[in-house]
């Protein structure tokens, strides 16, 4: 028995909520729902899983990500999987090159990791080329 029935939102640590915000917004096509300045909760689409950002106080530091090896994985539209990872590279977006086409880790401004998965990649025959 879960005490769960899903994941509510997953919280990213930002330098400067108004770029991060525009970036989120521009390069992953996510709308704010919620603004409580310092704290700004963005959404792909009605019951999705949030995504909030909030911005560290002066004098905190980023979290490593390399410490804590966490970051969100976002399911991949398949309409999209064949175009995002070009789209990300030609925005200006860090993009991990040695990884596949539909799974692949990115990077925001302030260097967090986020993972672009489309699922069933590794279990349908109808996507080998993406993998």
């Amino acid at each position: 028995m879960s005490f769960f029935e899903g994941v509510y939102q997953v919280n990213i640590r930002v330098r400067n909520i108004k770029n991060a915000v525009k970036w989120y917004e521009e390069m992953l096509g996510l709308h704010v729902t919620k603004d409580y300045g310092g704290t700004v909760v963005l959404a792909v689409g009605e019951g999705q899983t949030a995504i909030c950002l909030i911005e560290l106080k002066e004098g905190e530091e980023l979290p490593s990500t390399d410490a804590s090896g966490s970051y969100p994985v976002l399911h991949l539209a398949e309409k999209h999987a064949e175009t995002f990872k070009n789209e990300l590279r030609e925005r200006g977006v860090s993009v991990d090159e040695e990884a596949g086409i539909a799974h692949f880790k990115f990077y925001d401004p302030d260097g967090n990791g986020l993972e672009a998965y489309l699922p069933g990649l590794y279990e349908k025959e109808e996507f080998a080329h993406l993998r």
